[in-house]
């Protein structure tokens, strides 16, 4: 084959990527207040009022939070609708009385919504009246009585080997510590506890108001890598706002934005849910593992292999990942469309024919929550690998503007001796990129098990992860 096993995956998975890696916030030493306090309600310092949304900013005077949603490559919105039974009825955000009207009456307001382009994490604020005769405290204990009631009621009618907790914590937002709860949903199966799903709530309170900020996602440090993307604004971001555009000029009109967002949420649910729909594999007569093993025979040495839960297992190769408490996940069908796989290669005969049409396939990828460090096994066709002799060449790349280490050695991998590539690229600002690749060859295809991102110890031990399958 003419073509370089290793320039396909730079160009198909790398690029990619990066495309999608958030950048990390700053600390910030001031924050918002948990509830307005006695002196500032005697001068009646306290002013309702909704946030705006501008290229991509939310900005809130009443909360004093800023959180460049841009910046971090997400998605960011406003519902023009109440939230709940009434998410129909439209109403002007810029009429303060009409919003105030709206939530005395038990409406439930959007201020601002935040997601990952894939919908898998998110952030939301919303806006609340606040029981009457109720202490922040009080509220927060009502909210798990709540959710222990509604989890109780569910596992008394399902037979679920699903489980849901909520427990009293906290979240940092702007440097200071808010109280709340947060939600787990985990699955048990054959003794391996998997959190399927995370969610934590900060509750404010402002006079007659609760403010709840919502955050969906992977983990508890994912949930306070989302928090720590609100800082307190200055003057200057209020100013630049006042000549910027606002956020219905700019972006899509209420039906698009809904129907986006109800997308997004579809696809969060499948990824979700993807534990469960294994748990109903499991209930044929074999797993899903041995029947994807069985249509192996029909395709002969083809070396594509099978997630179940959280382990890849892949029979023509003998290995075996298992990502359970490593803080990764592995990408989705979707995930790997963006990443260069055509939407129709899904099955194992899909991936066959595909490669022996002259191209090359990700069987998988997996990656933390932040996509910058990730694994994969890439299928192409067969490699002359007599040409791959160890050396190492430094070279710099005009095209990215960057300084490269380039490696070949053989290294030994669960017993073999295989070639194994190494990449280190060095950018103007000292930041480096580090790549990693064993060659596996496989009868008449040629695998590739890669290992990138920014962190140096987690490509140099990420081919430990790997096992024989047994």
């Amino acid at each position: 084959m003419g073509r370089s096993l290793k320039g396909i995956i730079s160009g198909i998975l790398l690029v990619s990527m990066l495309s999608v890696v958030g950048c990390n916030s700053g600390e910030h030493n001031e924050g918002v207040s948990v509830e307005v306090n006695e002196k500032d309600k005697k001068k009646g310092k306290f002013e309702f009022s909704l946030g705006e949304i501008n290229d991509g900013v939310y900005l809130s005077k009443m909360l004093n939070l800023k959180f460049d949603a841009k910046s971090h490559n997400m998605d960011i919105y406003y519902e023009e609708g109440l939230i709940g039974d009434n998410d129909d009825t439209v109403y002007d955000r810029t009429d303060m009385d009409e919003v105030k009207e709206k939530i005395a009456d038990g409406a439930v307001i959007s201020d601002m919504g935040a997601s990952d382009t894939d919908g898998l994490r998110s952030i939301s604020i919303t806006i609340r009246k606040a029981p009457d005769s109720k202490t922040l405290n009080n509220y927060i204990f009502d909210q798990i009585r709540e959710y222990e009631d509604m989890f109780k009621e569910d596992e008394e009618e399902f037979d679920m080997m699903e489980k849901s907790y909520v427990n009293l914590t906290d979240g940092k937002v702007a440097g200071k510590k808010i109280p709340g709860i947060e939600i787990k949903s985990v699955w048990e199966h054959d003794g391996v506890r998997d959190t399927m799903f995370y969610e934590k709530q900060l509750f404010l309170k402002y006079e007659d108001y609760i403010v709840t900020i919502d955050v969906s996602a992977y983990d508890a440090n994912d949930a306070q890598s989302l928090l720590d993307i609100f800082e307190k604004p200055d003057k200057s971001d209020f100013e630049k706002a006042k000549n910027s555009p606002k956020e219905d000029e700019t972006r899509e009109s209420k039906s698009e934005r809904r129907d986006r967002r109800k997308r997004q949420e579809e696809s969060r649910k499948e990824t979700k849910g993807s534990s469960e729909e294994t748990t109903e594999e499991s209930s044929t007569a074999e797993s899903g593992v041995e029947e994807s093993r069985e249509d192996k025979v029909s395709t002969g040495d083809f070396c594509a292999g099978v997630t179940y839960g959280n382990v890849y297992t892949n029979s023509a190769l003998n290995i075996k990942i298992d990502i359970t408490g490593k803080h990764m996940v592995f990408a989705s069908n979707d995930d790997l469309e963006l990443l260069g796989n055509p939407s129709w290669v899904v099955s194992e005969k899909d991936k066959k024919d595909y490669v022996d049409a002259g191209n090359s396939v990700l069987d998988m990828v997996a990656h933390d929550v932040t996509f910058d460090n990730a694994v994969l096994v890439l299928i192409d066709k067969k490699v002359d690998l007599s040409k791959e002799e160890a050396g190492e060449n430094f070279y710099f790349d005009k095209k990215d503007n960057v300084f490269v280490e380039h490696k070949k050695e053989k290294i030994n991998f669960n017993g073999k001796e295989l070639i194994c590539i190494s990449k280190v690229e060095t950018k103007d600002d000292k930041s480096k990129y580090y790549e990693r690749y064993i060659i596996m060859p496989c009868g008449e295809y040629t695998a590739a098990i890669g290992a990138m991102g920014s962190d140096e110890e987690f490509v140099k031990n990420a081919f430990k992860m790997f096992t024989i399958d047994k």
